[in-house]
């Protein structure tokens, strides 16, 4: 037994416990408010910056944006409903095994009902009474009471389990007719965002196809080249200086300890070489372009946040995470962004899909990883397969 002074100090103790842990709690809740508070307000500064890149674009290269911004939402949508497709499908397919077991079931309790009523036939329907007064033998009489009670028990139980069973079957009728609705619903709207979709496909050819039709020589395809490495780097700047620097929680691995050991962000081959020249132009490549089927999955290298999920001139539907010590990714000519700004991601986590916006022909990714704002060769950081 503990003493009276004691005791008092544990429950004195007890309690100074408990008011720090409440009050660590509630600083802990403040602070994550302030943080989103404060990223809210640096997502909203950057794209007011950005809003001034689109108003010096053509009306061609907004007109393109819209168009692959549109499809980037559309690919989206259609990948949910697919889900739920895909969910609704297999829920009915579920619904429809358990009716087929109850009405196997209920053909076995039709079969032992039928066999019941054979047997109650051949022993001539008799009644109890007239049972009992035929027997002479008192065994034979004990016997026969006992199977006659035996049979009628027997009987009212597989009669009571088919009436259960032709109520769940009951039941079971409208979840499958409900599932089998949403199933029409969501292959009808299914197809609609495809006919959207084709839409804006179309649209982004015609956009596309004039784009490239007033690049007239070698020269202003190089301005073009040009201007889009300002726009990217201007957006970078602007990333800056406006979205914090985060936090790398205690228990991650800085990203300069993974230099080598980072895996890729999908499968396949590059096609072009870090830092060599673009087009036998002036030109360096900063990242790497990795070629791969539309619609395939895009991973981050590592955790971080999403400190960019938008469309750029010349890189798509682009998305950058920070993370942390100065050290950003990027991901470029998506053809549908998984991920928004301000979203903590973890490493190997679907971030984007496949595709050629930013007006490409190819369907691939294109890549850089950064440091401090200037281009690192991805081949030194992401390890060989």
């Amino acid at each position: 037994m503990l003493s009276k002074s004691a005791s008092w100090i544990l429950r004195f103790t007890l309690s100074i416990s408990l008011c720090l842990s409440a009050y660590a709690q509630a600083d802990d809740s403040r602070a994550n408010k302030a943080q989103l508070q404060q990223l809210n307000s640096e997502v909203a500064q950057l794209k007011k910056l950005l809003s001034g890149f689109q108003s010096q674009r053509s009306e061609l290269e907004n007109t393109l944006r819209q168009s692959e911004v549109n499809i980037g939402q559309l690919q989206t949508q259609i990948r949910k409903t697919q889900q739920q497709l895909d969910s609704e499908q297999k829920a009915l397919q579920q619904l429809q095994s358990q009716r087929q077991a109850l009405q196997g079931q209920k053909r076995q309790q039709q079969q032992q009902i039928e066999q019941q009523i054979r047997s109650a036939f051949q022993i001539g329907q008799q009644k109890k009474l007239k049972v009992l007064l035929n027997q002479e033998d008192p065994e034979k009489l004990s016997r026969a009471l006992a199977y006659y009670d035996y049979f009628n028990r027997a009987r009212a139980e597989q009669v009571a389990a088919y009436a259960d069973t032709i109520t769940n079957i009951n039941k079971l009728e409208p979840a499958i007719q409900q599932k089998t609705d949403n199933l029409q619903r969501a292959k009808a709207q299914l197809q609609q965002e495809h006919q959207a979709l084709l839409s804006n496909k179309t649209n982004r050819e015609q956009s596309l196809a004039k784009i490239n039709s007033s690049i007239k020589n070698k020269h202003q395809h190089l301005t073009k080249l040009n201007q889009d490495r300002s726009e990217l780097e201007r957006l970078i700047e602007a990333v800056e200086q406006t979205i914090a620097n985060i936090s790398i929680p205690s228990d991650y691995r800085p990203f300069a300890q993974l230099k080598g050991k980072l895996p890729w962000p999908l499968a396949g081959k590059p096609s072009n070489s870090f830092g060599s020249a673009r087009g036998g132009s002036e030109l360096r490549w900063q990242g790497i372009n990795i070629p791969a089927q539309a619609g395939s999955s895009i991973k981050a290298i590592h955790h971080g946040r999403v400190v960019f999920s938008d469309w750029l001139r010349g890189y798509g539907l682009l998305i950058i995470i920070d993370h942390g010590d100065d050290y950003m990714s990027l991901y470029g000519h998506s053809q549908s962004l998984l991920r928004e700004t301000g979203d903590w991601v973890s490493a190997g986590e679907t971030i984007a899909t496949i595709g050629n916006s930013g007006g490409q022909q190819q369907n691939g990714v294109y890549f850089e990883i950064r440091h401090s704002g200037k281009p690192s060769n991805p081949a030194l950081w992401c390890k060989r397969s």
